[in-house]
């Protein structure tokens, strides 16, 4: 009897202290954050210092990441000099939102998240349009070399902005190529001729690289940058073009990258969960950020990538037999959405209504290639990351707790 008594508490002593580890380390490791407040972000000091890009990630929905995302880009703007914003978007969108940056025309502004509002889209909301609002109030305190600008790298969004932004790109330069061309993007945009879209834009790229110096002389030191958009255009059907949402992002990351000169430049942009990650995931593959720091690309040793993790929280989701928008619950300890290995231990640290920074990839950090605090359990199955060639997922985790959604911008905005 003794001796099962023994083995018991022997068992049940070691589990208890493999799993206590993981709350040691965390409790020096962790800074609750007041997202009204300045300087809260000490605890990524050293990692902004000597990294170039940082990527929040967050699982679109939840107003509290809006909070973080314009705290964290002050911070870096104030302490590391960050002044380069890599968005999820495309480049006529964030040209549209660098515009009203500085001009402070809000029907700019307006037109871009009309395109949300119209499609019923999460980023339709005014939590998102309001933080630009404060991103331009705060270039107003800032010198024009420290102010804030947006570079979109994803696939085309909003093919009617993004039309009128290589119409005007254009100008009045005479080329039956470019006539071509003025044709589409003067043409009202219809979904069913999203293939042609691409297969023409491919054939113009293909034509611009065959009669480089031709096109050179039509536009000087813009072609790269008129090159970039078309380039862009051509991934928009992923079935003519062989190129998927991630990859077209990691090319356009590189693509502008160079355009834009952002080799000394230090580098930050709010992503979804999936394009924010390190690691391959299995079944899935590689995603925009992992896919980075698979490449030779000059900054891929230079990422850190800080995600978002919702408890007890509400996001947005669009109701299409109402035609409403529906508060669901959010929280990332629940099978029934996501259930991430080891967020017990961060509720365990941390109070209702707070939101706390933890860094997992600081000294003797348990966590390198555990796969802890990313590997999860889903309706769709498991999610498991391939962790052989990288420590972490990640190396910072938000636990988000209470936030409320993303309010949503009404139909006649």
């Amino acid at each position: 009897m003794k001796k099962w008594i023994f083995a018991f508490f022997f068992v049940y002593g070691s589990v208890y202290a493999q799993e206590n580890k993981y709350v040691d380390y965390l409790k020096n490791n962790e800074t609750q954050l007041d997202l009204n407040g300045i300087n809260q972000w000490g605890l990524l000091k050293t990692d902004a210092k000597q990294n170039q890009f940082i990527l929040l990630g967050e699982s679109h929905g939840a107003q509290d990441a809006q909070l973080i995302d314009f705290s964290l880009l002050k911070y870096l703007n104030q302490t590391v000099g960050t002044k380069n914003y890599i968005a999820e978007l495309d480049y006529a969108q964030s040209s549209s939102i660098n515009e009203y940056l500085r001009t402070g025309n809000e029907t700019i502004l307006k037109n871009v998240f009309r395109h949300w509002v119209k499609k019923n889209a999460q980023w339709g909301n005014s939590d998102f349009y309001n933080k630009i609002i404060k991103i331009r109030a705060l270039n107003n305190t800032l010198p024009k070399t420290q102010q804030i600008t947006f570079s979109g790298i994803d696939k085309v969004q909003d093919f009617d902005l993004y039309f009128k932004l290589i119409d005007k790109f254009m100008g009045d330069k005479k080329n039956p190529m470019l006539d071509s061309l003025r044709y589409i993007v003067r043409t009202d945009f219809i979904d069913s001729e999203i293939g042609k879209i691409s297969s023409f834009a491919k054939n113009c790229v293909d034509k611009i690289e065959k009669n480089k110096i031709e096109f050179k002389q039509l536009f000087d030191d813009k072609l790269p940058m008129f090159e970039y958009l078309i380039q862009n255009l051509s991934y928009s059907s992923t079935k003519i073009s062989g190129v998927n949402r991630p990859e077209a992002m990691f090319r356009n990351y590189k693509q502008l990258y160079s355009i834009l000169h952002l080799e000394n430049e230090k580098l930050y942009g709010m992503w979804g969960f999936f394009h924010s990650h390190q690691v391959p995931v299995q079944f899935y593959g590689e995603d925009f950020a992992s896919k980075l720091v698979s490449s030779s690309h000059p900054s891929a040793k230079k990422i850190i990538s800080i995600v978002c993790l919702p408890i007890d929280s509400k996001y947005n989701e669009w109701d299409s037999k109402s035609q409403t928008w529906q508060k669901k619950s959010f929280s990332y300890d629940d099978k029934s959405l996501l259930q991430v290995d080891g967020i017990e231990d961060l509720k365990y640290l941390t109070n209702i209504h707070t939101t706390t920074l933890f860094k997992i990839n600081g000294l003797n950090s348990p966590f390198s290639k555990t796969g802890r605090l990313f590997n999860g359990i889903s309706p769709q199955g498991k999610l498991i990351g391939d962790f052989t060639l990288r420590d972490y997922a990640y190396q910072y985790v938000i636990l988000m707790r209470n936030s409320d959604w993303l309010s949503p911008l009404p139909k006649a905005f």
